[in-house]
């Protein structure tokens, strides 16, 4: 499973899910995105085509053929690139990406909060990595009080009811583990969260920033041509399958237009006979932990992926 992680994208972030995923069989990749830990930093405009090309030469290096491809938040632009630019990684009976609170542009969401950041200068919103570690070595949690905080996802603990499926203690220790790996994180460079920042909100001074789709519903039919183009060639090749999970109280792209826009995106005569798309809203989740064990959407993803 190659993971492409929220904003705040570090190795760190998916250690917890280790033991779950060895018990579906699966093996985790989550490398650090430019500008994170000790890879050199990119700016917006060439941040898409950095990663791609870090996709392919980590999975050759790794000698791994084929991946699942899981996306979240602000990472769900990085996994349609990949998804797009290098579906050969797919496999080939069982191609599967799942996105989780996938990011949705301000323009399509209606979130008031997102759109006034959308009007702060460059400047300030390129210097959110610093914020960021300010209040990291303050030892305080992700969520301080600043409108940009939406844009990253937090290690968050809370006391929502345990999935029938979910192993309890290894809730607990993911749980006793949220602060001590956000102040790994943090005590690392961040500066490409700043990056990825100005990238998610498309600034006119970067055209082109997410690739060449632009967004959801130029892409979908991209997708759907190419599917059918590639069934036309192997006629065994099995059925693309998206899932997205959307969380049931989420201030970064909202419960009602963003999700309802996405869905319209992916409608049957978009995707054509070659995708599979389907989509859940997590009970009791929010934006921010979506994916904690706790909730048991990782368990599903990779019982679906395998």
């Amino acid at each position: 499973m190659y993971y492409c992680a929220e904003s705040l994208h570090s190795r760190y972030l998916l250690t917890t899910k280790d033991k779950l995923a060895q018990q579906h069989g699966v093996r985790i990749i989550c490398p650090d995105r430019p500008g994170f830990g000790g890879t050199t930093d990119v700016s917006p405009p060439n941040r898409v085509r950095a990663w791609l090309d870090i996709v392919e030469g980590l999975l050759k290096h790794l000698d791994v053929r084929h991946v699942s491809i899981v996306g979240y938040s602000g990472g769900s632009i990085y996994a349609m690139n990949v998804l797009f630019h290098l579906r050969h990684l797919l496999h080939p009976t069982r191609p599967y990406v799942a996105l989780l609170t996938p990011w949705v542009h301000p323009s399509h969401s209606g979130v008031s909060a997102l759109k006034i950041v959308g009007f702060l200068p460059n400047g300030l919103v390129g210097s959110y990595d610093r914020l960021l570690q300010l209040v990291g070595n303050m030892g305080s949690a992700l969520q301080f009080g600043n409108i940009l905080s939406g844009l990253v996802s937090s290690l968050s603990q809370h006391t929502a009811p345990l999935n029938p499926a979910t192993d309890s203690d290894a809730v607990a220790l993911e749980e006793s583990l949220s602060s001590e790996l956000f102040r790994r994180v943090t005590s690392e460079n961040v500066r490409g969260i700043s990056q990825d920042s100005l990238l998610l909100l498309k600034r006119d001074e970067y055209p082109g920033c997410w690739g060449t789709w632009n967004d959801y519903d130029t892409l979908v039919p991209l997708l759907s041509k190419a599917e059918k183009e590639q069934q036309a060639v192997d006629s065994l090749a099995s059925l693309l399958r998206v899932h997205v999970f959307f969380a049931e109280s989420d201030s970064m792209i909202g419960t009602r237009i963003a999700p309802a826009w996405l869905n319209h995106c992916w409608r049957p005569e978009q995707c054509g006979e070659f995708i599979e798309y389907a989509s859940d809203t997590i009970a009791n989740t929010s934006h921010n932990n979506i994916l904690d064990l706790r909730f048991g959407v990782m368990g599903q993803i990779f019982q679906e992926m395998t």
